[in-house]
């Protein structure tokens, strides 16, 4: 309680220094919805909820709304994910891109010259993790609730390589019966017709197809080999080939963007139609070209992105989006936060598991992280090594790590 006190009272300061006033308040975690779920659980009413939020941690009523809202979709999964503890979700990490983008700091590897022998190994590797995953997993009785196949970009690999590691999956990791699964397509020049049939062949339910801007003029800047047009053609031939449910993301905040281009390449995404939105603030990361760039993109003496992103948001809820998760980071543009919007019944069981921590995450691959609760409260994050040789090099330690951690928390069956 002493330090929520005292950075209460930082907040008050500067913010009357300033002349500024920050909509989070004194939050600076990256999962301000944990907070209200707490209260939740504990049996806060709305009234005590709001009083906190405001009172204590100085946070807007706009945010403190949009909590609320979250919360009330997020309550039915968060209390069948803490009651069904041998389910997990299960997360592979794919990190390979055929480009970098600039604003990217995730582990990936651009596929050139030596890159493509690193994918082979790096694949031989994984497959033998997955093995040893489902052997865990029967072993504790467990069950993937979902399947999470992410990156770097996933399709990256070939349409062979794609089904190898999805045949692989398949065949050695136990899934519940209605197991969500998803695959971060990702980027429209890594999709085709037949590595779509692959994913769809194989019960693949959700897929990413992510432009971050409409903007022709954007897309090359931020390291994109791709138009507009591949993106809309891309989009409609996944809708050709499944019923999946379908995500596409833009980002707040790219260099030469402000309030014209944003809502423009909203409306163009609202037109067709995606199951789910998510809308990112640019966040500037160590290890990305932005960062090194000391991109100046997010200035809030430039660009309100507090009431950009309040068009937004209103735009995406008009056309039926309800907002279901949200996160924050570390040099966000103008303060904002991350928000994942979903026609009703859309939402991404995996997304809401990972951000509010009330399910065991099991991670595989490069750079993943396991997120394995504890007994009363809390978790402990495992990591895999980002480089690939260390992730090699480390594979069975921390597998045994991950099975330890398991073994202390789940019950006896």
């Amino acid at each position: 309680m002493s330090q929520i006190i005292l950075k209460r009272g930082l907040c008050t300061f500067l913010s009357e220094y300033t002349g500024k006033k920050l909509p989070w308040g004194s939050l600076t975690g990256i999962r301000p919805g944990k907070i209200i779920g707490k209260m939740t659980d504990l049996g806060y009413d709305e009234g005590q909820k709001n009083k906190i939020l405001r009172e204590l941690y100085l946070v807007d009523q706009e945010k403190v709304s949009l909590l609320h809202q979250i919360e009330q979709v997020q309550q039915p999964f968060r209390q069948t994910m803490k009651e069904a503890e041998h389910f997990a979700g299960v997360y592979l990490a794919i990190p390979f891109c055929p480009s970098r983008c600039f604003y990217c700091s995730f582990p990936s590897n651009s596929l050139a010259g030596k890159q493509s022998e690193q994918l082979c190994r790096y694949l031989k590797a994984l497959k033998k993790e997955v093995k040893l995953t489902g052997e865990m997993m029967r072993g504790l009785g467990m069950k993937a609730d979902s399947l999470y196949i992410g990156g770097g970009t996933p399709t990256v690999l070939s349409a062979a390589d794609l089904q190898m590691l999805l045949e692989t999956i398949r065949d050695e990791i136990p899934q519940a019966e209605r197991c969500e699964y998803s695959v971060e397509a990702g980027r429209p020049d890594t999709i085709d017709y037949t590595k779509l049939t692959v994913m769809k062949n194989f019960g693949v339910s959700r897929i990413s197809v992510n432009p971050q801007t409409m903007q022709e003029a954007t897309l090359p800047v931020i390291g994109r080999r791709h138009t507009a047009a591949d993106i809309r053609e891309c989009f409609l031939l996944a809708r050709d080939v499944s019923d999946w449910v379908i995500n596409m993301d833009l980002i707040l905040g790219l260099p030469g963007e402000g309030s014209e281009e944003v809502l423009d390449s909203v409306e163009k995404v609202l037109a067709l139609q995606p199951d789910n939105i998510t809308v990112h603030a640019l966040a500037l990361k160590r290890g990305s070209a932005a960062w090194e760039n000391h991109s100046a993109s997010n200035r809030e003496d430039a660009i309100d992105w507090q009431d950009i992103q309040r068009e937004v948001h209103r735009r995406i809820q008009q056309r039926g989006y309800i907002p279901y998760y949200l996160y924050r980071q570390k040099y966000i543009a103008g303060n904002l936060e991350n928000i994942g919007y979903a026609l009703q019944g859309k939402e991404c069981r995996y997304n809401i598991a990972v951000i509010e921590e009330q399910q065991n995450i099991i991670g595989l691959g490069a750079g993943s992280v396991s997120k394995i609760r504890k007994r009363g409260s809390g978790h402990e994050n495992i990591y895999h090594p980002l480089d690939l040789q260390c992730y090699e090099d480390q594979l069975m330690q921390v597998h045994q790590k991950i099975k330890q951690s398991l073994t202390d928390f789940l019950p006896v069956l």
